[in-house]
């Protein structure tokens, strides 16, 4: 390792060390905010349950598979920034931890080359270079991948196979009607043509 190489991995480690806080302590405040509105609706929602019970109204079997639904959602939502949140600390520990050991081999004086060290400390900056850049591929990927299913998920599961085929068969089928005579053009439309009148006409 040489002073030029040292000082090159450390402008890297700094940039990537400083967007991967930013994006681990955002990913941190969602995660917390969503977990804390969440259990206080729950809360609320219980609290509501045990009130009615108390005057002698079980809850029904419709709000308490709901509240079990809303525990679900909420660690299927939080789970994909939980675990990015946790790579991007593990990286980041990473990178403090050999920038140090950079900086420690920078003050000694007359050091060794330590070809170890820097091989370590490239390896630590690439994933770091690598994360970075694959992180917001994932993530868009993710949510273009989710958004694509839901739709399709609530229409396949609500409607049966025979009536999305037959309502499929009458859109490719779909013609646009012929405009009845005398009604008036839709908006935008062309205005009907009228017929040049003859010479001799008005006379």
């Amino acid at each position: 390792m040489s002073d030029d190489y040292a000082a090159t991995l450390t402008t890297v480690n700094a940039a990537v060390l400083l967007v991967g806080t930013v994006q681990y302590t955002g990913l941190s405040r969602r995660v917390g905010d969503r977990v804390f509105s969440s259990e206080r609706e729950q809360a609320a929602a219980k609290g509501h349950l045990i009130e009615q019970r108390r005057q002698g109204v079980e809850p029904s079997p419709g709000a308490l598979v709901q509240l079990r639904s809303q525990r679900r959602d909420l660690r299927r939502r939080t789970s994909a920034n939980l675990v990015m949140g946790s790579v991007w600390c593990v990286v980041c520990v990473l990178l403090i931890v050999h920038q140090l050991q950079i900086l420690a081999w920078a003050g000694t004086a007359d050091a060794e080359p330590d070809p170890g060290l820097a091989r370590r400390c490239f390896l630590a900056t690439c994933a770091g270079i690598v994360l970075l850049v694959l992180e917001p591929v994932a993530r868009g990927s993710y949510r273009l991948w989710r958004g694509a299913r839901k739709g399709p998920l609530e229409y396949t599961t609500r409607y049966t196979r025979q009536e999305r085929r037959r309502l499929d068969r009458q859109i490719r089928t779909a013609a646009v009607p012929p405009p009845a005579p005398g009604t008036a053009p839709e908006p935008g439309g062309s205005a009907p043509r009228v017929p040049p009148s003859s010479p001799g006409a008005g006379r």
